[in-house]
């Protein structure tokens, strides 16, 4: 009997150690994590910080060195080198290169990926850089100005043969953004490449004009390319040396025209086939020849027509009926497309990302003969802002696409009330994104599920609002049936705004004595909370000035989110602040501009309890002084974006505050409209190298 009891005991005694688990089942968990709960996770423990070194995991993991100098005789690269873990993507972000011949060469083992983005670096460096990067199979150089200016980026022989069996395995290739590549180097570039799978030059300045290209090219016949103009006689040229193995083609931005076109579509008739194509903001095409394209590329997958006039709705038609196996259509901003061409879009199989936003045309009839015609369970990305939509088309959408991870309803003004947020909160359940920008008329009763004029109180209870509250729950729900019905008998001296506003007061008022007197239970109210979504990891309410501290003290409890925006939301201050930093620990985004209700007490609590903090907008939060500064500077241990435009409050000098901290690359205040674009280590002392 005793040995049976020590046994129980024992038992009960013991407690799991998720430590201990088997590294097998460890990754296998940490699949599922992002970058940051993938870091935080290494933290824990040795034996977990072991288990982030698998090679399915680092292929997921992008480095980023961003607005530093690299270079072997300086950190981060001396830090660098001492990993123990390899990675495949890199990413070079505003970096002023030094010597790098240790560092590259350890990038180079095991580096696959690699973006080069507005980084100062000549082209001879350039060539000793990617000599040690043998295993890169996708290239990216955006905005590089001093390696393209000069025109003789591998002019040299030595210099492309030396690179030839590096570019030989590069399969993605990007030069986006670049107005000084030419067509010499161009055709450097892709001479050395073997076979390209996808070709980015969105919004380079390339010429399609025949008169231009005849300016550079007098003879037909010459092949020399040019080192002064980038022509879409080369681009051709390129595509068709690749046409059997290229799937993806970006020509975003430019100037391509309906010749260009037409010229694509004969490639097409030799084996040119698609995968994604985009033709994003190219406002020089025309329907026929678009047309006319699109039915030739019937294995699209990817389909991005953004912003260009011409789409309408027989293009709309030509796509339903000619690409059965597109799975992410961006129309956005296409303002010539109707409800007749949004109810076609209902009979494609495989949508799964759909942007409709901006689309003038597209109304409540088009959504619900389209899209949302019918249960689909396909579709899981919605962006639909900017549209002139009724709240039952809202709820519609909610109920028949339950799989939506993402839905974007800013500005849908008329579409989004507390009604229609319920709706999305009951049926939505996977929903990770989800922005209601500038969607004013929602109120704390949207989020929390609490509609306070079915507050129903008996007057003579002694847990009444009345004794918290002067305005009972009640009368306040009777005062606006009544200003509703312009049936008061007395005469208001206050604006419409300002009415509005005493409104608000006494609504956050009700709501926060309804909860304090768990007088919410006793009403048997139905409604969803928010909370109820917990994979939420993004979350809008910018402009949403109804909403107050009720919602962050009782309705935003997730764990999981990431990026939250309560930007001109004048009611929310340190007391709903107080909860949410318990319930989000996860922020790593949080924009409060222009809520001046904000004070440094707020900033103290949530830069100390917010350690994942990455980005912190606090732009015109007039009651912030230098005591917020210190907040920051002494809390913010990972903080790479700090906004301070219209702080009048805070007279210290910024620069040479903020320089002491080793995170920050983006600073965003008054009299310096560029910053987010200057490495703020090349202001001050950082720069000793």
């Amino acid at each position: 009997m005793d040995a049976y009891d020590s046994n129980k005991e024992e038992y009960r005694s013991w407690t799991c150690s998720y430590a201990d688990l088997p590294m097998e089942i460890l990754q296998h968990i940490f699949r599922y994590l992002d970058h940051s709960d993938l870091q935080m996770a290494g933290r824990t423990c040795q034996r977990w910080r072991f288990a982030l070194f698998n090679v399915e995991i680092s292929k997921k993991i992008l480095v980023r060195f961003s607005k530093l100098c690299l270079s072997d005789k300086l950190p981060p690269a001396i830090v660098f080198i001492k990993s123990e873990r390899h990675f495949r993507n890199y990413y070079f972000d505003e970096v002023t290169f030094g010597p790098t011949e240790e560092i590259m060469s350890y990038i180079g083992k095991t580096a696959e990926n690699i973006v080069f983005e507005n980084v100062d670096v000549g082209d001879k460096q350039f060539c000793a850089i990617l000599r040690l990067l043998p295993k890169i199979h996708s290239l990216t150089i955006t905005r590089c100005s001093p390696l393209f200016m000069s025109g003789s980026f591998l002019d040299n022989d030595d210099d492309r043969l030396s690179l030839s069996l590096i570019f030989s395995n590069i399969r993605h290739l990007s030069l986006k953004d670049n107005q000084y590549l030419s067509d010499a180097i161009l055709l450097r570039i892709t001479e050395m490449m073997d076979s390209i799978y996808s070709l980015d030059l969105s919004g380079c300045h390339i010429a399609y004009h025949n008169a231009i290209q005849r300016r550079f090219y007098p003879n037909e016949f010459d092949i020399a390319p040019s080192e002064s103009i980038l022509t879409f006689r080369i681009i051709l040229r390129i595509i068709s040396m690749h046409h059997r193995t290229l799937r993806n083609l970006d020509l975003s931005s430019t100037l391509l025209g309906a010749p260009s076109l037409i010229a694509l579509s004969d490639l097409a008739i030799d084996g040119l086939q698609l995968q994604h194509l985009s033709l994003a903001n190219c406002r020089q095409l025309n329907t026929i020849s678009l047309q006319s394209f699109l039915k030739s590329q019937i294995n699209l997958s990817t389909l991005d027509l953004s912003d260009t006039n011409c789409v309408n709705d027989s293009c709309i038609d030509v796509i339903v009926k000619n690409l059965p196996l597109i799975q992410e259509l961006n129309i956005g901003g296409c303002t010539n497309i109707s409800n007749v061409g949004a109810s076609y879009l209902g009979t494609l199989k495989y949508l799964k990302n759909l942007n409709i936003s901006h689309c003038d045309g597209i109304q409540s009839d088009g959504i619900k003969h389209g899209v949302a015609a019918s249960k689909n369970v396909i579709l899981q990305y919605l962006q639909m802002a900017h549209l002139q939509v009724c709240v039952e088309t809202v709820k519609t959408l909610s109920k028949n696409l339950p799989e939506l991870r993402v839905l974007n309803l800013g500005h849908c003004v008329n579409g989004v009330t507390d009604e229609s947020v319920q709706s999305i909160i009951e049926n939505l359940h996977w929903l990770r994104v989800l922005s209601l920008e500038n969607c004013f008329r929602i109120t704390d009763a949207a989020l929390t599920g609490i509609n306070i004029s079915q507050l129903s109180i008996a007057r003579n209870s002694n847990n009444s609002l009345d004794s918290l509250n002067p305005i009972s729950v009640l009368s306040l729900a009777e005062r606006e049936t009544i200003n509703d019905s312009n049936m008061s008998i007395k005469i208001s001296l206050r604006s419409k705004a300002e009415e509005e506003i005493v409104r608000d007061a006494h609504r956050k008022k009700a709501m926060f004595a309804a909860y304090e007197m768990n007088l919410i239970e006793q009403c048997n109210v139905e409604g969803y909370n928010i909370k109820k979504i917990r994979g939420l990891n993004t979350l809008n309410l910018n402009g949403c000035h109804k909403i107050s501290d009720v919602s962050l003290k009782y309705g935003i409890k997730l764990p999981e989110l990431r990026n939250l925006s309560l930007a001109n939301c004048q009611q929310i201050s340190i007391i709903g602040f107080e909860q949410l930093v318990q319930d989000c620990p996860s922020i790593e985004t949080l924009d409060l501009s222009d809520c001046e209700s904000i004070n440094d007490k707020a900033i103290q609590l949530v830069t100390s309890k917010l350690t994942r903090l990455r980005s912190l907008h606090i732009s015109g939060c007039s009651q912030l002084t230098d005591h917020s500064l210190d907040a920051i500077l002494i809390n913010c241990k990972n903080l790479q974006t700090l906004s301070v435009h219209r702080c009048r409050s805070i007279y210290t000098d910024i620069e040479d505050r903020l320089a002491q901290m080793p995170t920050l690359r983006n600073l965003k205040m008054d009299n310096m409209p560029n910053m987010d674009n200057v490495c703020l280590l090349r202001l001050k002392k950082r720069l000793d190298y």
